[in-house]
């Protein structure tokens, strides 16, 4: 465990801030965590009160922090302080040195290229951090605006999982995206300074 103030550092791109989550992020965070839009591809289902949404950074975000996970990043548009999304990378199988990347983004947001150049910072950050040989990403079949950016990132599409979510009450296929590390620093070289840390971790 981490010391109890650790923090995961700030990001910046050039038109956003990646930043830990705080409690005062409850209240703007559930007015778009409550939207069944934002939710239809994602395992958590839309928050029903604000309460869910202080769970949320308290049982899960600060909890991961305190295991020395840089995920979960509250995503913002500089200089506006309110998060409008969530995204970061976590081990999936350590010993096996595999990373996966997770991401949302509020509606109002969709369709700008905000989501793509959020997960850019953090993959960079995640890289150069923790040197995962793999960075994985999986997508319920049928969200195409996911597959997408993944493709935008470099990612490349391993195939489907038929049938191995059951999610609200129905069996989903899940499609696995993934991108090694020697793709990505051929994709990023020479310049891949989209990620750039404010302040060490640790």
């Amino acid at each position: 465990m981490m010391p109890h103030d650790w923090r995961p550092p700030t990001l910046t791109t050039p038109r956003l801030t990646l930043r830990p989550f705080t409690t005062a992020d409850a209240a703007p965070l559930f007015e778009h965590a409550r939207n069944p839009n934002v939710t239809r591809f994602t395992l958590w289902d839309a928050h029903q009160c604000i309460e869910e949404t202080l769970a949320f950074v308290h049982d899960y975000a600060l909890l991961r922090y305190r295991e020395g996970t840089a995920e979960p990043y509250a995503i913002t548009v500089t200089p506006d302080p309110r998060p409008i999304g969530a995204c970061g990378c976590f081990w999936a199988a350590q010993p096996h040195q595999t990373m996966e990347l997770g991401y949302w983004l509020a509606e109002p947001f969709w369709g700008q290229g905000l989501i793509t150049e959020a997960c850019h910072a953090v993959l960079a950050f995640s890289f150069a951090e923790y040197g995962p040989e793999r960075m994985q990403a999986r997508v319920i079949e049928g969200n195409h605006a996911s597959a997408r950016v993944l493709a935008k990132l470099g990612f490349r599409d391993e195939g489907t999982l038929r049938r191995s979510l059951f999610r609200r009450g129905k069996f989903d296929n899940v499609r696995m995206f993934s991108l090694l590390r020697d793709e990505w620093a051929a994709a990023t070289a020479p310049a891949g300074k989209e990620a750039r840390p404010e302040k060490r971790g640790r």
